[in-house]
């Protein structure tokens, strides 16, 4: 990755550069809705999934996203101490 890539990374809406290939770019939009408001994910996001993925795909990204989603709020709410 360059280093104009990883800069693009860390600017708001990083994700939205020629950082990723549209299936990673797919898989992010997902994330991003699945975090900050689940309900706000429509079919169109689901097809774009859907070209890429299939069912049980779809369903893991899902679940991995909503477990990390869990692990951290329960690690920000106990304000687990950050091992490094």
């Amino acid at each position: 990755m360059s280093d104009e890539q990883v800069q693009a990374l860390k600017e708001p809406g990083g994700s939205a550069g020629d950082v990723f290939t549209e299936e990673e770019r797919a898989a992010v939009r997902l994330a991003e809705k699945l975090t900050a408001w689940p309900a706000s994910i429509q079919q169109a996001d689901l097809d774009a999934l859907g070209r890429y993925f299939n069912v049980e795909q779809i369903a893991e990204l899902v679940l991995t996203i909503g477990t990390a989603n869990l692990t951290n709020r329960i690690n920000e709410g106990m304000r687990t101490p950050v091992d490094v």
